[in-house]
């Protein structure tokens, strides 16, 4: 009988450290660590290779045997310097869930790098950067990571694809693949613990941009009740200039057809396309993301808000104080000079200069810094959070972070700074670790109610474009009225100036 009874003890030790799920495409063998049920390249769509490439995702095939999931999926294919990685068959995604949940609030995460480059592991030091295990038992929230396809496979737009297309039109495949993660998250999620009708859809960088194009999409409409964006504008091209700009990329592979396209090396397509994302100079320049194709994107998404036609959840939206600050190296002030008029060009560059001052700086490197920081991501949050709460009843946020830790200070708060606070990877500094247990209950309570508050917690004021309201995070966070008006102001005032 002991015997019995501790073979039976290991057994359930055993079952206890692999749960399994079934899904709606087979049984998944997972793990769990430290009290959180962790299943890792969940497929959600069958690999976009051959005939599916430039094509919306399909459904992967089923399985009947319980599936492993204990490993982060291969990233889509990307180059980072002159080193390639990934592979087509990509389209998969992750979740943590606290063992034993119910109903429970999900964060859904679309990473950023400018849609040329990224996973669902991000590569942290240590562990990885969009490890969810540490934010899902703290919060006791389910969080997912999704991949999609990036660069020329995910977003190429063509006119021989246009027309193999059944609605005539291409591009965009990433943000389908988007949508098709959150099907799958509506559908499977309550099997992990998870409430299918609380999911914050939330993105950083290009992964913000996507997620203000699904905040648009009629495609996308009911896979989520709130969205947030982190460091990323309301970016859509014009389906006319998409097309250019795929013909001249078309023409550097050599393939004049639907079939080349199809059939070339996804190496060769990675190699042959742009890998820039932010520049030495602090400009963002990334050939790849959402455009107007009619379907997933009937408009500008900024137009579709405007018009109120898009998906009214509550919304969230900052930016950080230095994004750029890690990218811009010391220059001279004849350098900045000639970097902002190569940015903007003479005329509007000459505005620029006259706003910005080398000499209202600690030195040309900083200038340029808040420069190419308030032009493409502090004033460019207050435009969104503005139209987004004038078009819709349902509450807006808006933050502005500044905090950085002391290891951090010659680049301040700079781009992604704020990912490592919300994915828990700090421990030690009590002001770091205030700030990441704030941001994060901020982040769960937002996803829990669409309302990031809690008696807990600093109160978030709700955003009143006419004050510009916002809460700053930084330890503890504060809230005020009023991020960089002067030059936001500015910045409006160039944009009705170059509006035609």
């Amino acid at each position: 009988m002991p015997v019995l009874i501790a073979f039976l003890l290991i057994f359930a030790a055993l079952a206890h450290a692999q749960p399994t799920v079934d899904t709606t495409y087979g049984p998944l063998q997972g793990q769990n660590i430290e009290g959180v049920n962790r299943f890792l390249g969940i497929p959600f769509a069958a690999a976009p290779t051959g005939g599916l490439r430039f094509g919306p995702p399909k459904p992967p095939q089923p399985w009947t045997a319980p599936r492993s999931a204990n490993q982060f999926p291969p990233p889509c294919p990307q180059q980072d310097g002159d080193t390639l990685s990934g592979s087509e068959d990509c389209l998969y995604l992750n979740v943590w869930a606290p063992e034993n949940a119910a109903n429970l609030p999900v964060l859904f995460f679309i990473h950023g790098g400018g849609n040329v480059q990224g996973s669902t592991s991000g590569d942290g030091p240590g562990r990885a950067l969009y490890d969810g295990a540490a934010l899902a038992r703290r919060q006791q929230v389910i969080v997912v990571t999704t991949q999609y396809r990036l660069g020329a496979l995910g977003f190429l737009v063509h006119p021989a694809l246009d027309a193999g297309s059944p609605r005539q039109t291409s591009g965009n495949y990433g943000n389908l693949d988007q949508i098709a993660a959150l099907e799958w998250t509506r559908d499977n999620i309550a099997r992990f613990g998870g409430d299918p009708s609380r999911v914050l859809l939330f993105g950083e960088s290009a992964g913000a941009v996507n997620t203000c194009a699904l905040l648009a999409s009629p495609l996308a409409r009911g896979l989520f009740s709130a969205a947030l964006m982190q460091s990323g504008s309301c970016l859509a091209a014009p389906h006319d200039r998409a097309a250019t700009a795929g013909l001249e990329f078309a023409e550097k592979l050599g393939c004049h057809s639907a079939e080349c396209l199809h059939n070339i090396g996804a190496e060769e397509i990675v190699r042959a396309q742009s890998t820039g994302v932010i520049g030495r100079d602090g400009a963002v320049r990334t050939s790849y993301g959402p455009s107007i194709d009619g379907w997933l994107l009937p408009a500008a998404p900024l137009e579709i808000i405007e018009q109120g036609r898009h998906n009214r959840v509550p919304f969230l939206i900052g930016a950080n104080a230095d994004e750029t600050a890690s990218m811009v190296l010391p220059l001279t002030e004849a350098a900045y000079r000639a970097a902002v008029a190569s940015i903007f060009g003479p005329a509007i560059g000459a505005r620029v200069l006259a706003q910005y001052p080398a000499s209202q700086f600690d030195s040309p490197r900083e200038a340029l810094v808040a420069v190419t920081t308030d032009s493409q991501f502090v004033c460019p949050s207050r435009s969104i959070a503005r139209t987004v709460a004038q078009s819709q009843s349902e509450p807006v946020y808006r933050y502005f972070f500044t905090h950085y830790p002391t290891a951090a200070a010659t680049r301040g708060a700079f781009h992604g700074l704020e990912l490592a606070y919300i994915f828990q990877h700090f421990n030690e500094d009590p002001a770091d670790l205030l700030l990441q247990n704030t941001i994060a209950a901020y982040w769960a309570n937002f996803a829990a109610a669409g309302n990031p508050n809690a008696t807990t917690i600093p109160q978030w004021p709700q955003y009143i474009p006419s004050a510009d309201t916002y809460l700053e995070l930084t330890a503890p966070p504060k809230s005020g009225a009023g991020v960089r008006t002067e030059k936001c102001d500015f910045w409006d005032r160039l944009k009705q100036l170059l509006t035609p």
